[in-house]
């Protein structure tokens, strides 16, 4: 597991949560702050005041696939 897969973790939570993170000033409201708008956080703490949310980081890790020009073109035909 990777080593910051808590810190983001606890990150989500404070999102789905976030009027009652902000009201109680968390240590981590100043990472949401600042990858977020003030158009965003109003719109998280409204959606957060009304509603319920629930959020999960799941622990998936995902590996790259390398696809040759002949693999590409076979399957481009069908997306195309």
């Amino acid at each position: 597991m990777e080593a910051d897969f808590g810190e983001t973790q606890v990150l989500i939570r404070l999102m789905v949560d976030y009027a009652n993170m902000a009201a109680k000033e968390h240590a981590l409201l100043n990472r949401i702050e600042a990858a977020t708008s003030e158009e965003d956080r109003l719109l998280l703490e409204e959606l957060s005041s009304r509603n319920q949310y629930v959020a999960t980081l799941l622990p998936i890790r995902t590996v790259g696939v390398q696809v040759n020009l002949e693999t590409s073109m076979f399957y481009r035909q069908y997306i195309e």
